[in-house]
């Protein structure tokens, strides 16, 4: 038996559609952490994406997400269903920015295709961090082995963010605890367990494919945060505070406009129209902190609050943030599905009537800037803003550097990263405001 959590793409693809009926597309040779293309599973036409863990550890860099993009709009022009055989890192970080800006983009094709009803299965390997997590639990379902690891931050990061007392990745049963596939199909019905087989995965994936009503995507998300918020409530992990009262006027001076008056809910920043007048509202996570579940939790239910108000026809996002929380606690709860949830909250009110833009005033960093950007129409950052791919440490910890590389203003709107910088003065942010 071919273990599925060692193969090669080409073994995975081979082994898990119907004998002889893959497709590929047109082959990107500066793709090469990717095979993508069409065949069959159990004689019904598919769409079929898999990564390659011997190329880069399957890391995704700006050439696999066009791919990936143009596979995410063909698949909601056929509305086939859509396999994701992953098995990676995360994304190419020597790329720095234009592997951020590409992700941003893929990511907003990734949401697109859930929204639309596209059945889309993720199976899984060996690795699944990073972005690549982010992208698993997209999917409406994920297919996991006893040896699949899946995680915003590998277990390497978290030891050297936390020390070994948070994770010692040495010890293989303790890593397994927090973020293996047996522990991670505790978590919900969408989740499944596979033998380590190229066979064994197949037959999930059929069953699964078979039985999609049960577990296909619904329009409800207030549902799915209901099931988010009791997972949350039985933990130890609090949304915390990112911002304090009195640092209101400090992050955004000059940005928000006159008689709005800012307050916190459960760590979230929210300032509304004053009565009477017909401006954005803004919401979002301040004070620099790295955000953990609990907070994209909170975010999300204010989102909803706002979409079941009349108060929230336009929404100015708000983010300055460290990057996301690497730790135990947080890993506990599957931090992926809570990034996810927030994106595809947001992203759900853009189709149903909202318009979002994101404004970032400091900090943002990886899995966290793609949650906030992927679902708006437009980007926009302070001239002091500092936005990375990852995280100062978790960027020291994969490259081995003594300091990560700087934002280069001008590469954050070449790579697609922001759209467009805001002048800080109140005059022109009321222009860039009413565009």
């Amino acid at each position: 038996m071919e273990r599925f959590s060692t193969a090669s793409a080409v073994a995975r693809v081979d082994g898990v559609l119907d004998a002889a009926s893959f497709q590929p597309l047109v082959r990107d040779a500066g793709a090469a952490a990717l095979l993508a293309g069409e065949g069959r599973l159990g004689g019904e036409p598919v769409w079929v994406v898999a990564t390659d863990p011997r190329s880069a550890r399957g890391a995704l860099g700006v050439r696999e997400a066009e791919l990936l993009c143009a596979l995410f709009e063909i698949a909601r022009r056929e509305m086939r269903p859509l396999l994701l055989l992953i098995d990676s890192a995360g994304a190419k970080v020597g790329e720095g920015l234009a592997a951020l800006g590409a992700f941003r983009r893929l990511f907003r094709q990734a949401l697109l295709t859930r929204l639309a009803g596209v059945p889309m299965l993720a199976l899984l390997g060996r690795s699944c961090f990073g972005g690549a997590s982010m992208l698993a639990c997209v999917c409406t379902a994920r297919v996991y082995s006893a040896e699949t690891l899946l995680a915003v931050s590998g277990p390497g990061v978290i030891q050297a963010l936390g020390g070994k007392d948070e994770l010692d990745v040495a010890d293989g049963e303790q890593v397994r605890a927090l973020m293996g596939g047996a522990t991670r199909t505790r978590l919900g019905k969408e989740e499944a367990l596979a033998a380590d087989g190229i066979s064994a995965f197949r037959d999930c994936a059929l069953q699964l494919l078979r039985d999609r009503g049960r577990w296909a995507a619904s329009a409800d998300w207030g549902a799915q945060h209901a099931v988010l918020g009791a997972r949350l409530s039985q933990s130890d992990a609090s949304a915390g505070q990112p911002l304090a009262d009195g640092d209101f006027s400090i992050r955004l001076d000059g940005l928000l406009p006159a008689g709005y008056v800012p307050a916190l809910r459960s760590g979230v920043y929210v300032a509304t129209p004053p009565p009477g007048a017909d401006g954005p509202a803004f919401v979002g996570l301040l004070g620099g902190s790295a955000v953990g579940a609990g907070a994209c939790w909170q975010l999300s239910d204010v989102l909803l609050e706002l979409h079941r108000s009349a108060l929230g026809k336009r929404i100015v996002l708000l983010l300055d943030a460290v990057g996301h929380a690497a730790t135990r606690r947080d890993e506990t709860l599957m931090l992926s599905a809570y990034l996810v949830h927030l994106s595809l909250v947001a992203a759900s009110l853009g189709q149903h009537g909202h318009s979002l833009s994101l404004c970032i005033p400091g900090s943002a960093a990886g899995a966290v800037y793609v949650a906030f950007a992927a679902p708006v129409e437009r980007v926009s950052a302070l001239p002091t803003a500092r936005i990375r791919i990852l995280p100062e440490a978790a960027v020291r910890q994969i490259l081995r550097a003594q300091e990560p590389p700087a934002s280069d203003p001008e590469a954050l709107v070449r790579t697609g990263v922001i759209d467009a910088f805001l002048d800080p003065r109140p005059d022109h942010y009321a222009a860039a405001r009413a565009g």
